[in-house]
């Protein structure tokens, strides 16, 4: 079992961009290796970081981080391209094969892609790309972790994530893999097995707040771990539903998108909203569903439970986020198709 710490992406210093940051992990790429920052994404299988042959009016700066394969004794072109659209925006370019290496782990011959085109994103921030811990599917060549329990790097087909939440004390965010390390956990895990043969998603019992003024998916619902989303996501109707019961405030913010907002002195007091999983409470307290920001020279307290913008036919009602993630030490288990929650430990602040 390895561990690699995770560092926080984009410490700006306005407290919405530092609340909204993506997570990444050091990896390099090559013989010698290349290093980079790419963040962590449960939802897509794919590794890649951005191409030395990237056109110049497609690259962010001189100073991210380039792919150079002619320095790499090891690399195999693989002449296959790839062209990925996300809520994150649009990277293209082709595939690629070399030695990754992440935790003192080296992967042989592993497919990625060497990026020439990358969405907006990643635009003023250090990280480089993205490591992709989601499924691959038959068509897809085999991810980072597959080929590392397939070459026998691991001793189990599982991994586990734990996210820092900014400003607290405590360790760097830290990726397990191969196991899980109960040291950043105050409680035993609950386990849900999947229902989606190549997401992290499965069944949420029902939806509710802990003053007892909503149920919400009282029939059930399906939802996915999605570790590139700042906040979570559900149908329209119920998101709306859960944001007036907790008093929220219909305005319209950036971009002329509309939001719910609260009184700032009383965001400690509102509910808890539960996630019953398995019949279990999984609760989040308002620290991690509401986010203090500026906007036009204001502080206000907004809402990190929205509406989910699109939706695929056999897709999942709700996508929880880095919010989510940061309340809760999550494990992936490959091995028994299953997804476990533990009550993530705090740390006092430094």
């Amino acid at each position: 079992m390895r561990k690699t710490a995770c560092n926080s992406v984009a410490k700006s210093t306005g407290s919405y961009a530092r609340n909204s940051k993506l997570y990444s992990c050091p990896i390099s790429i090559g013989t010698p290796g290349q290093k980079f920052n790419v963040a962590l994404d449960t939802s897509s299988s794919m590794t890649w970081v951005p191409s030395i042959l990237a056109p110049l009016k497609y690259r962010r700066t001189h100073k991210y981080r380039r792919y150079k394969d002619l320095f790499s004794t090891t690399h195999t072109t693989n002449h296959k391209h790839f062209d990925v659209i996300d809520d994150s925006g649009r990277v293209t370019g082709y595939l690629s094969e070399d030695r990754l290496t992440i935790a003192g782990l080296t992967i042989k011959n592993q497919s990625f892609g060497e990026a020439l085109l990358e969405p907006n994103l990643f635009r003023g921030t250090t990280n480089d790309g993205i490591l992709g811990l989601g499924f691959s599917n038959l068509e897809e060549e085999p991810s980072v972790f597959d080929n590392m329990v397939s070459q026998r790097l691991v001793t189990a087909p599982v991994f586990s994530v734990y996210l820092n939440r900014y400003g607290s004390g405590g360790p760097d965010s830290v990726l397990t893999l191969g196991g899980t390390n109960t040291y950043y956990c105050e409680e035993e895990f609950t386990f849900t097995d999947l229902t989606a043969p190549h997401r992290w998603q499965f069944k949420i019992d029902r939806v509710q707040l802990s003053n007892g003024n909503g149920i919400f998916s009282e029939s059930g619902c399906q939802a996915v771990i999605d570790s590139r989303s700042p906040f979570i996501a559900g149908p329209f109707e119920e998101t709306r539903a859960i944001n007036e019961q907790l008093g929220g405030i219909l305005f319209q913010g950036q971009f002329g998108l509309y939001n719910y907002k609260f009184n700032c002195s009383e965001v400690f007091n509102l509910p808890d909203v539960e996630f019953i999983v398995n019949g279990k409470k999984l609760s989040l307290s308002s620290r991690y569903y509401v986010v203090k920001m500026k906007l036009y020279g204001e502080d206000i307290c907004v809402s990190r439970i929205l509406a989910m913008g699109w939706r695929e036919n056999d897709g999942p009602d709700w996508v929880l986020g880095l919010n989510f993630m940061r309340a809760y030490y999550t494990q992936f288990d490959k091995g028994n198709r299953r997804i476990g929650f533990a009550k993530a430990r705090s740390f006092p602040k430094t």
